[in-house]
């Protein structure tokens, strides 16, 4: 576990208060994202439809950046973006917004902008 991570444990008001829970969600979280018979690339994909249907730009970023180095293509992503626009509605327009400056990002396309 990085530094970072083990920081952001120790100070997240979700492991402070219910650490006992948070440790079978991490574990379940864990076994779930590894390994099995889907491929990273295809649950990095997934990833990025949920983020952005639940409009979580921090998530969709993580996804999309994991998606990238699994080998997806920014055809891969855009046809994601689109499935997910059309299954979540125009309220997820913003978030798909997002989506296209990571993507960008991440193939030096702009500057970062975090």
């Amino acid at each position: 576990m990085s530094t970072d991570v083990a920081e952001q444990q120790e100070t997240d008001p979700l492991n402070l208060n219910d650490s006992a829970f948070m440790a079978i969600y991490d574990e379940q979280y864990e076994r779930t994202w590894s390994g099995g018979a889907i491929p990273a690339k295809y649950k990095e994909l997934t990833g990025i439809a949920l983020s952005l249907v639940g409009r979580c730009e921090p998530c969709l970023r993580y996804h999309i950046k994991q998606a990238v180095e699994a080998g997806a293509t920014r055809g891969e992503v855009v046809e994601m973006v689109r499935l997910s626009l059309l299954s979540g509605g125009s309220i997820i327009i913003p978030t798909a917004r997002y989506a296209y400056a990571v993507l960008d990002e991440l193939e030096g396309k702009q500057q970062p902008s975090e």
